[in-house]
């Protein structure tokens, strides 16, 4: 998940729920890790982008809903599990390789929640009207 040419995660899944985002490693000193979760109330399936800050060298995810979550980078046909909870995530720490079942439990309970302030908004639903293919 290094965002080359453009090309970020696209996070699917199914059911309500929330999908949980988390920006830690900061590299200025005056930001702070960042946790945060975009909801869904659709019964089948929803898309989640997810992003990234240069300001952080990592990052993190999770779905709490009841059904599955998968991801997939760009047009790839690989799909990947996404974790259920912080000491069971998908992730990318600072080495930049993908890593499925990151316990980052200890960041993420340190870490303001994104809100209003300078903080970064990293994870959007994609609206439904909006073809993937």
């Amino acid at each position: 998940m290094d965002y080359v040419g453009g090309v970020a995660p696209v996070v699917t899944t199914f059911g309500r729920g929330n999908l949980h985002h988390l920006t830690y490693g900061p590299l200025l000193s005056n930001l702070g890790s960042a946790t945060g979760f975009v909801p869904t109330s659709n019964e089948g399936a929803s898309h989640f982008l997810l992003g990234f800050s240069y300001g952080y060298s990592g990052y993190a995810f999770y779905w709490d809903g009841a059904g599955e979550a998968f991801f997939q980078l760009g047009d790839s046909t690989e799909t990947l599990a996404v974790g259920n909870s912080w000491t069971n995530a998908t992730g990318v720490p600072a080495t930049g390789q993908i890593v499925l079942g990151l316990n980052v439990a200890s960041t993420a309970a340190g870490a303001q929640v994104r809100g209003d302030g300078p903080l970064p908004q990293v994870a959007y639903r994609i609206p439904d009207n909006i073809c993937l293919d």
